[in-house]
Order: structure tokens, then C-alpha cells, then sequence
């Protein structure tokens, strides 16, 4: 059975120096989810565009699932991403706050157990 995380964006967390094992993971993709596009100066290509804010609702949902299963396949490659959905407890009507399930890519399963 594979191994799975799911990382809600919408509640708090605290980073630790040094984590490994699925709470580096964890973190792998918080950081990946909640930088800007163009914000990291050697790669400029890193994190979530955000050319979908201000859009209608569902149009900026369809293309944020679209730019998180992009990026997270390319940046954190020991994952595959299952399921990409939407919190409802945001704190602001509008605010989208993905929660995203991945499974752990078999390869990569031992680093994990």
C-alpha cells in the first residue's frame, strides 16, 4: 500500500531546521506552495504562478491545480500528487487554501519508514 501525506495550506506550521522524514516532506511542499513564481533569484521558475488572482473562482481553481501538480511533480520529485482539493475553513471568502494528498513514489518509500 503506498504511503500518502496530505499538506493543508490553511493551517499553521511550524518550520524546523533540519526536518527530515515526512515532516521535511512536508515542508518541501508548504515552501513549493507558498512561494511566488519569480520570487527565488537562481530560480525564477519556482513556486506557484500567480497570474490566476483576481480571476473568476472556478477558472482560478482549474489553473491553481494545474500550477500545483506542475510544479510539485518538477520540484519535489519524490512525490506524486493523488488529489488536489480546497479548504473550507479559509478565513477570507475567496481565498483559496489548496490541500493537496501525495503518495510517496515507491523508489523513495524506504527514506520513509
Amino acid at each position: 500500500m503506498p504511503m500518502t501525506l496530505t499538506v493543508d495550506m490553511s493551517r499553521p506550521v511550524v518550520v524546523r531546521v533540519g526536518a527530515r522524514g515526512l515532516a521535511g516532506l512536508e515542508q518541501e511542499i508548504r515552501m513549493t506552495l507558498a512561494t511566488r513564481k519569480g520570487a527565488v533569484p537562481l530560480d525564477r521558475n519556482f513556486g506557484l504562478s500567480w497570474d490566476f488572482v483576481d480571476m473568476p473562482l472556478p477558472e482560478a481553481m482549474q489553473r491553481m491545480v494545474a500550477e500545483i501538480g506542475r510544479q510539485l511533480e518538477k520540484y519535489v520529485p519524490r512525490i506524486r500528487v493523488r488529489d488536489i482539493a480546497f479548504s473550507s475553513d479559509a478565513p477570507v471568502e475567496g481565498m483559496l487554501q489548496p490541500v493537496v494528498t501525495v503518495e510517496i513514489r515507491e523508489e523513495y518509500a524506504h527514506e520513509f519508514r
